[in-house]
């Protein structure tokens, strides 16, 4: 059954690309004899309702996930507590794998302190309930969050066909990633909504609202691999007021820590680093696991790293006249490519889906789009439930999708890079198309 689900899935993900084909072709609205539009909307109503009701399915997983006794085991609970009976949680952690351990401490639960010192304390009322309180209080939260996601979007970037926005939230709430992230108890969901509505406060043009911006961005900043390269957008619109108000909330926080443990601020940083290098952090689509595969030695890929920076921050400074969503599309995967990432943290691309739903793309990135939204949010139930019926070809089956993954992401990224530099260099290109 839930093979037959996956595949009806990675299908739907793909009425999306025909919907959008059916508006931006002139033929179809030229002569409708062609094709039965009533016909076509009903299947397509068909499909939502269909979607709805496997996103209520996996859902339902993923929860069932979240509570049991392995559930939530990212939740950084255990850092938390240790933060509040002040004990270093980083030393904690370290000196359990310095003693000859491997595995991560029982008592941390698989939660390695890999976070700022300021997200503890940010996490500190989570820390003052019990183990089970706190797993069914953070994924409350979470699907609350999910909302929170969904509404902000729509809010500030909304896309005007209904079936189009049933779509895509249906196709995210059943992503594996998403599904993932609300198991695991990531903090990743948290982040994403946070930034949301920094942003959206941040178009208002009151001093309060851009308060209450950057502390929300404080909270975005909570997974920062992921939120960092988004932040460019507030200086691509020259908004500076949120930037400082978070860095500001993150510095009296980490002060806050460092009187709590008798440390010096800066010495959070290189806890937290080094806990991170503990692990194996190869990644899977990123340059640095990109490079793993093919053997780069370290100059090269520091050099390519480098290079992916100057291209960011040049696209960045030249986007004047681009619509916001497609710019935050762009570092989202930005973001993704540059730091270690597991395929949970995949939920960053709700941006780019919904900017294929509401924005007028050209043909090639919205193929290359869908491309990496069906092997993100769906390819890993096809590799690991259908590639092992396969028998002993399955290992082959597994690389060639993911190689195929690899090629689509990188391809995205590039084609989004090329549109955002050719609009830029178009003086009086028509607002909202990227053109070739």
């Amino acid at each position: 059954m839930q093979r037959i689900i996956t595949k009806y899935l990675f299908l739907t993900e793909w009425v999306l690309f025909l919907e959008r084909l059916r508006f931006r072709s002139s033929a179809f609205q030229a002569n409708p004899k062609t094709f039965d539009l009533n016909a076509q909307r009903a299947i397509l109503r068909l499909a939502a309702f269909c979607l709805i009701a496997v996103s209520l399915a996996f859902l339902t997983i993923g929860v069932t996930n979240a509570l049991l006794p392995s559930g939530s085991h990212d939740l950084q609970w255990t850092p938390v507590r240790d933060l509040l009976a002040g004990v270093n949680p980083y030393e904690n952690f370290m000196q359990w794998q310095d003693d000859g351990h491997e595995l991560t401490p029982p008592h941390f639960l698989n939660q390695s302190p890999s976070y700022p010192a300021s997200v503890y304390v940010m996490l500190a009322p989570l820390g003052l309930l019990d183990w089970q309180v706190a797993k069914i209080t953070w994924l409350t939260l979470n699907l609350g969050l999910i909302v929170a996601i969904l509404a902000g979007l729509q809010r500030q970037f909304p896309v005007r066909q209904p079936v189009v926005l049933s779509l895509i939230i249906c196709s995210f709430l059943c992503s594996t990633p998403l599904r993932a992230s609300l198991g695991a108890g990531q903090i990743n969901l948290l982040s994403i909504a946070a930034f949301i509505w920094a942003y959206n406060l941040a178009q208002r043009q009151d001093r309060i609202s851009h308060s209450v911006s950057g502390a929300l961005l404080a909270i975005a900043w909570a997974k920062y691999s992921l939120t960092f390269p988004l932040t460019l957008i507030f200086i691509n619109q020259k908004n500076w007021r949120p930037i400082v108000v978070a860095s500001v909330v993150h510095a009296i926080l980490t002060l806050i820590a460092a009187f709590k443990l008798q440390m010096l601020p800066h010495e959070f940083f290189f806890s937290s680093v080094a806990v991170v290098l503990m692990g194996d952090g190869t990644g899977f689509v990123n340059i640095s696991a990109v490079a793993m595969l093919l053997h780069l030695p370290t100059a090269v890929t520091m050099a390519v790293i480098v290079f992916s920076l100057c291209l960011t921050g040049y696209v960045v400074s030249r986007a004047r006249h681009i619509k916001p969503l497609v710019l935050i599309s762009f570092l989202a995967m930005v973001s993704y490519a540059l730091f270690y990432h597991h395929n949970y943290d995949f939920v960053v691309l709700i941006f780019l889906a919904w900017c294929i739903g509401s924005e007028r793309l050209s043909i090639p990135v919205v193929i290359a789009s869908l491309c990496i939204l069906s092997l993100s949010w769906s390819g890993v139930w096809l590799t690991h439930e259908i590639a092992p019926s396969f028998g002993g070809v399955a290992a082959y089956l597994i690389e060639f999708v993911e190689l195929i993954q690899v090629i689509a992401f990188y391809a995205t990224l590039l084609l989004i890079a090329a549109s955002l530099h050719r609009r830029t260099s178009t003086e009086k290109a028509t607002d909202g198309v990227l053109a070739f």
